[in-house]
């Protein structure tokens, strides 16, 4: 008789011990964790946290972890201003929350795609105006969310461009698109508006740089293949065999190391260094912070509440693990892992600028494992242990602290909101 493989013993998301007794709402979880990821994600309700009056600025949200987010932000009170790739379709998925009419009114749409650095410098420009326009100069809440992970095919992203151009009408009957000077002056295009290379090297042709103009969308017919390759339809172009999460460093795209380092950390740095003059107070450094070292800065500031929060959305990808073969990493998706380091990068070398000088309160915070590559999909069963409401806790949660609690937390890479030890306190390490 063959054998029946072994069972495989499952371990709680948080505190990594054999899982016997699995939390009724968190299957992931054992019940003391799972008790306090409600807990910490309950800090941001908005019947515990109140923004009203408050600004704040999401990226990438559109969908998933950004669009709850935004919500979230909404549902407390917050003005947000919310950019996405496709914003009439951004603002059509808004529309139809059965809570639309409470906020829509503290909601703006601005288009911008991270891959064109002109887009992120126009997102700063309309950040600005839209603040002008709502009477307020300041900007309370900045959340760099968007992310380049898996590259979509030309193919996909002509649908999608597509798609936001028949849902114009409906987007404008919503109100909340906001266009610069009253312009329409964004428009979606495909790989935002550049095919950088053809993608892979056929015997000794050389890849070719691609680009297209701005006014018009590239499609398929558009692309220029080295002189010795036939356009057999199947050229890059068309979906990779495997997602670039599994790829190793020969097979991933140059497209999209450039695209994801674009995305995932040049604009971040951007919208930090052009937006922190909006936020905050300038600051005279205190005699504590001069003569403060070491790791002091990097626990939380008892009393003193912030002027401001950057929340750099992150992943473990972007930290050293303990032994070089981890199988975090094994090979895999480095171009991602390279800007994870780099976003993590901002927030420990600017946090404590920001915080001295102006009272912003900059982390980084890995949201945790929501989703997966299509090559991960069926993993655990399918089952992811947080959802996207639990990632939106984790994202604010140094909002919450600072606002709800009236304490700082700056310059830190918070996974499982900060906590060393799992307790019904929130303790932090």
């Amino acid at each position: 008789h063959a054998q029946k493989p072994p069972t495989r013993l499952r371990t709680c998301y948080i505190c990594r011990f054999l899982l016997v007794d699995p939390h009724p709402s968190y299957s992931s979880m054992c019940r003391p964790c799972g008790a306090f990821n409600y807990s910490g994600s309950a800090l941001s309700f908005p019947n515990s946290l109140k923004l009203s009056g408050r600004t704040a600025l999401v990226t990438g949200a559109r969908v998933n972890l950004g669009y709850v987010t935004c919500l979230r932000l909404l549902r407390c009170g917050a003005t947000v201003l919310a950019t996405s790739r496709y914003p009439n379709d951004a603002a059509v998925r808004y529309s139809r929350e059965v809570d639309f009419e409470e906020w829509k009114g503290r909601l703006k749409v601005i288009g911008a795609d991270f891959r064109s650095a002109r887009d992120a410098f126009a997102l700063v420009k309309a950040t600005k105006e839209a603040l002008r326009e709502m009477g307020v100069e300041k900007l309370d809440i900045l959340v760099n969310n968007a992310a380049q992970t898996l590259t979509d095919s030309v193919k996909k992203e002509e649908r999608a461009v597509f798609k936001e151009r028949q849902q114009t009408e409906e987007a404008k009957g919503t109100n909340v698109v906001f266009e610069v000077g009253g312009d329409a002056t964004y428009q979606p295009r495909v790989r935002g508006g550049v095919v950088p290379l053809a993608l892979s090297f056929y015997g000794e042709g050389e890849p070719r740089a691609v680009s297209n103009t701005e006014e018009g969308v590239p499609t398929v017919e558009d692309i220029t293949l080295p002189d010795n390759v036939k356009d057999d339809g199947r050229t890059e172009l068309q979906p990779y065999f495997k997602s670039s999460w599994v790829q190793t460093v020969s097979e991933i795209p140059y497209e999209d190391i450039v695209s994801a380092h674009a995305v995932n950390a040049f604009v971040p740095l951007i919208l930090f260094r052009e937006l922190l003059p909006l936020m905050g107070t300038p600051l005279q450094p205190s005699s504590n912070d001069r003569h403060q070292t070491g790791d002091q800065s990097r626990h939380p500031a008892k009393g003193r509440k912030p002027l401001g929060y950057i929340i750099n959305v992150s992943s473990r990808e972007g930290i050293f693990e303990q032994t070089p073969d981890h199988s975090a990493k094994r090979g895999a998706h480095v171009h991602t892992n390279m800007t994870k380091a780099a976003v993590n990068m901002i927030t420990q070398t600017e946090a404590a600028s920001a915080w001295k000088t102006r009272g912003v309160a900059m982390n980084t915070v890995d949201p945790g494992y929501m989703s997966a590559a299509p090559e991960m999909d069926g993993m655990f069963g399918g089952i992811r242990p947080l959802d996207w409401e639990d990632g939106a806790g984790r994202v604010l949660w140094p909002v919450a602290v600072g606002e709800v609690e009236g304490d700082a937390v700056w310059g830190r890479f918070l996974k499982h909101y900060g906590a060393v030890d799992v307790d019904s306190n929130l303790k932090r390490g």
